[in-house]
């Protein structure tokens, strides 16, 4: 766990925000003017799409939870991506908004003894990621013609994500991510 944990949900948190900061033109306006918010749209998108979406767990005891009854050793599935969209903790959970101050309250990386001991590298590798790509690819916008969304049950992120850019004097690149 310890050599393979932040592969697979790096790559996707990775790519989940640079899909989210893309997809909303005046989110990413707020960055560049500002990037300093780069940290928080990290966040943001961390809390929207979490890149791993459940989590299974064992309960340690009887318990009763909304109504139902989970007995001590059962199976509990976890829907982060349903808990970092709780109405009551995040106002207008479906929208995207790099300005929200409570998007680190997510639960993407887990909380107690199962919190996820990468959590800063994974955030600093997605800032450092999101960050250059605005920087060094001025213009970048999501291919229209190639759209993708984030997919799968355990694992989210987008299968393919294509993006476009003009350099001045240099024509136009395409990126296939």
């Amino acid at each position: 766990m310890l050599l393979f944990g932040g592969i697979e949900t790096t790559e996707g948190m990775i790519a989940n925000a640079i899909l989210h900061v893309l997809a909303h033109p005046e989110q990413r306006d707020l960055i560049e003017r500002d990037p300093a918010l780069v940290a928080a749209a990290v966040e943001e998108s961390l809390r929207l799409e979490p890149a791993a979406a459940v989590v299974d767990r064992y309960a340690t005891r009887d318990v009763q939870v909304g109504g139902v009854r989970i007995a001590a050793r059962e199976l509990v599935t976890v829907s982060l991506a349903g808990a970092n969209r709780d109405s009551d903790v995040f106002p207008s959970p479906d929208r995207f908004d790099v300005s929200r101050d409570n998007a680190r309250l997510h639960l993407t990386f887990a909380q107690g003894p199962h919190v996820c001991i990468g959590m800063h590298l994974a955030r600093l590798e997605a800032q450092v990621a999101l960050a250059r790509l605005l920087t060094r690819l001025p213009g970048v916008q999501l291919d229209p013609a190639r759209p993708s969304a984030p997919h799968g049950l355990v694992f989210r992120k987008p299968p393919t994500l294509w993006a476009r850019w003009q350099v001045k004097g240099q024509g136009s690149g395409t990126l296939n991510a």
